[in-house]
């Protein structure tokens, strides 16, 4: 069951990524919410789920958007599996984890998409790349993930409040 409501969680951001990519996008910075589903499984529940999570939102993005097999299921499944692997870096996952670990593994997926897009790159084209798309969206995503993990935190807290069905004490 567990599997299958996996499935249903990475399909659902799969199609999420296709209809609000462009409602949330600021000034042509489109987000990665692939990228970020991954990245908050890792955070949250170790490096062995944010690599399944990513193997799989990385393989559905791939088979339903144009382009190759491949590249989007490897890196997004690198980003949930690095993104768990801080977990055990640091004592507690803080803000300032989420935000600079988010920025590095968006900035690095960027890169290698970028060489794999492009093999032969020159510099000033490296570098408009970066200051125009690379550096921004990386910015913009690690922003959405540090929201999404202060939100997944606060709802955490208010649930574990809430004592259901253990009746009056």
């Amino acid at each position: 069951m567990t599997i299958f409501l996996n499935i249903v969680l990475c399909f659902g951001v799969v199609l999420a990524q296709a209809i609000l990519s462009t409602i949330l996008s600021v000034k042509g910075i489109y987000p990665d919410l692939c990228f970020i589903l991954a990245c908050m499984i890792g955070f949250l529940s170790g490096e062995y789920k944010g690599l399944m999570i990513g193997l799989t939102v990385g393989l559905l993005q791939d088979l339903l958007t144009p382009g190759g097999i491949g590249l989007n299921m490897i890196i997004k499944a690198l980003a949930g599996g690095l993104a768990g692997i801080t977990t055990h870096t640091f004592s507690t996952v803080t803000s300032a984890a989420v935000l600079l670990v988010t920025f590095a593994l968006s900035l690095g997926c960027g890169l290698a998409s970028l060489v794999v897009a492009y093999p032969v790159v020159d510099a000033p084209i490296l570098l408009h790349a970066l200051s125009s798309g690379l550096l921004p969206q990386g910015l913009y995503n690690s922003l959405l993930t540090l929201g999404m993990f202060w939100l997944i935190k606060f709802i955490g807290q208010s649930v574990s409040m809430v004592h259901l069905g253990q009746g009056p004490r």
